[in-house]
């Protein structure tokens, strides 16, 4: 019987273990800096450091216009946002909804770039307006 739980025990260790090692993508970075609106620092918001090449995006919070942490190395398309929250016109008026309020030039129309570099410096600081 004892043999029997270790047979069926036996894969699963392999399998934890096996799913422990690098994942074979690319190291990584870290990053940090600060992003102004109209020369003022964001209180708050989302960095989103983005390759676009089947590799997940990394999405920071952006807190009195600071941010940092870890995001793969790579050419990264950055895309940033900050929402309000705004009554929702028509019959369900006591509803809301959350609204960006930067342009998308900033976000889904995004053409900023920066190179992520596995050694660093990775200090990267954006200056965004609300037009």
């Amino acid at each position: 019987m004892l043999h029997w739980k270790f047979a069926s025990f036996l894969p699963l260790v392999l399998i934890l273990i096996g799913c422990g090692g690098k994942s074979g993508g690319p190291p990584m970075a870290d990053v940090k800096g600060k992003v102004t609106l109209d020369s003022t620092p964001l209180p708050s918001g989302k960095i989103v450091f983005d390759e676009g090449t089947g590799v997940p995006a990394v999405e920071l919070d952006i807190k009195d216009g600071a941010y940092s942490g870890q995001v793969p190395a790579g050419s990264k398309t950055i895309r940033i946002s900050s929402y309000k929250t705004v009554a929702q016109n028509g019959p369900m008026k006591s509803e809301t909804m959350q609204q960006n309020i930067l342009p998308a030039k900033h976000n889904t129309a995004s053409k900023e770039t920066r190179e992520v570099k596995a050694g660093g410096p990775n200090e990267f600081d954006f200056a965004v307006t609300s037009k």
